[in-house]
C-alpha cells in the first residue's frame, strides 16, 4: 500500500497531465506503467484529481491577459506541489521566491504619489 506522501505526489503528476491536456485514458495507461498501479487504482486517482480541479479555485480567469504568465505560475505551483509531497524544503523554499517573484512581473505597475517610494 502507497504511503500517503506518495499518492500525494502521483496526484500531483497527475494533476499535471491532465492540466496539460492528455486524454484521461492515455493518463490511466502512464499512471498504471509508472507507478505500478493497477487501471482502476489510475481511474480513482483520476476522478479524485479530477474533481480536485474543479473544485479549486486556482485555475486562470477569463480575463487574464497573457496566457504565458500563468503558465508560468501553473508550472512552478506544479513543481511546488511535487516538492511538498516529497518534503524538499529547499527546494519548496526556491519555488515559492521563484512564484512571488513570476507573480510581480505579472502585477500591475502601481505609481506612488511619495517622493520616497
Amino acid at each position: 500500500m502507497a504511503s500517503t506522501q506518495q499518492i500525494t505526489a502521483r496526484h500531483s503528476v497527475i494533476r499535471g497531465w491532465l492540466e496539460s491536456g492528455i486524454r484521461p485514458s492515455d493518463a490511466a495507461t502512464q499512471a498504471s506503467v509508472r507507478f505500478q498501479i493497477s487501471r482502476s487504482t489510475a481511474y480513482e486517482d483520476l476522478k479524485t484529481v479530477s474533481d480536485q480541479i474543479e473544485m479549486s479555485d486556482d485555475g486562470p480567469a477569463e480575463t487574464e491577459p497573457e496566457v504565458c504568465q500563468v503558465s508560468v505560475l501553473a508550472t512552478l505551483q506544479h513543481h511546488f506541489n511535487i516538492a511538498a509531497a516529497t518534503g524538499d524544503v529547499k527546494a519548496m523554499a526556491q519555488l515559492v521566491t521563484a512564484i512571488d517573484r513570476a507573480k510581480r512581473w505579472s502585477a500591475p505597475i502601481q505609481t506612488s504619489a511619495s517622493p520616497y517610494a
